[in-house]
């Protein structure tokens, strides 16, 4: 059952990894084109998938917590919403406009109407390289209660019959009911694929994570990581490499320590792939969201937060995946050595 460990980080309830450690990859990023976006934030060593944009010259001052409709929640529907805006010399913002939200816009107009009131001070201590002016982005965030259903109890139930090696069971116990709810798709395509059907598993699985009807980011959050597992296992790079605006939407709306797994194979796929910036991108990431160290310096998203946080510091309620961050140091390691 080597291939089913990963399924227990969606069970369970970031370390900032800079290169100064890795001299040949540190000069391979400063040889590199900083208009990509991802090369401009490693160089500028910041965090990854923060909901503020990062690096800035600007600190923000004020949050603002739209509404979450009691409907949307009843649904079981989450998502994000990223605004685009101008900071002004007084810190106020202006010319705010939807750059892009999941699932749909349900989350657009609230969203637009919070971001006008967010604020933000000039940081005099920044150091990084600036070609970004005063444009901004902010995300937004819509995450369900934690107490809240947001798969049928009984996915579960299949599931654990996979883990006991009961693979036909759980077969039986997922497949009728897929019509009742998607989220028993993933305990049956696990079952198939055990059952030596990859190649059925894995397109229920592809289908599932590219289904637009489907709302709930935690059955995607499911589905990612099996499919990114399955696909790892059977050396299918490309495949891992086309699910990435997937990933990233999902990462974008959480389920930071569900997607470490995923991640870590989208880097080492883009290595294989010769797509060096991707791989380093992807790789630092797992690291970040292995959450075994925090820096203080590069964590924005909490302004109170960060104020309590000392450099390096675990974050309060989060589990260190210990295993994982040092698999990714080992892999970057060795990409030091050939790069």
């Amino acid at each position: 059952m080597k291939y089913l460990s990963f399924f227990f980080l969606l069970f369970s309830t970031s370390s900032f990894a800079s290169f100064d450690e890795h001299p040949n990859i540190v000069s391979f990023l400063k040889d590199s084109d900083t208009n990509n976006e991802k090369a401009f934030l490693l160089i500028n060593n910041k965090r990854l998938f923060s909901i503020d944009y990062h690096p800035s010259a600007f600190i923000r001052v004020r949050d603002e917590n739209p509404k979450y409709s009691k409907t949307l929640i009843k649904k079981g529907i989450e998502g994000y919403a990223e605004i685009g805006f101008t900071i002004n010399a007084d810190g106020s913002t202006s010319d705010h406009v939807v750059i892009n939200s999941q699932p749909g816009s349900y989350f657009d107009e609230d969203s637009l109407i919070e971001a006008k009131e967010l604020r933000y001070r000039k940081n005099t201590n920044t150091n990084y390289i600036n070609t970004k002016g005063v444009n901004h982005k902010y995300r937004f965030t819509f995450n369900l209660p934690s107490d809240s259903r947001k798969v049928p109890r009984g996915v579960f139930r299949c599931m654990e019959l996979i883990y006991l090696d009961k693979f036909k069971k759980a077969e039986d116990c997922s497949k009728d009911k897929i019509s009742i709810h998607r989220g028993y798709i993933v305990p049956y395509a696990m079952a198939l694929y055990f059952k030596n059907q990859e190649e059925r598993a894995i397109s229920l699985l592809s289908d599932l994570i590219k289904n637009s009807e489907e709302e709930s980011f935690y059955v995607k959050a499911l589905t990612a990581s099996a499919l990114t597992n399955f696909l790892f296992a059977e050396k299918s790079y490309k495949e891992i490499i086309d699910l990435e605006p997937y990933l990233v939407d999902i990462r974008k709306v959480g389920y930071e320590e569900s997607l470490i797994n995923s991640f870590y194979y989208l880097g080492v796929s883009n290595f294989y792939a010769d797509n060096i910036i991707d791989s380093l991108f992807y790789l630092k990431l797992t690291q970040q969201d292995s959450n075994c160290m925090v820096s203080a310096i590069n964590s924005n998203d909490d302004i109170k937060a960060t104020k309590a946080q000392s450099l390096f510091r675990l974050v309060p309620d989060k589990f260190c995946y210990g295993d994982l961050y040092r698999r990714t140091e080992t892999t970057l390691e060795a990409i030091n050595k050939i790069i």
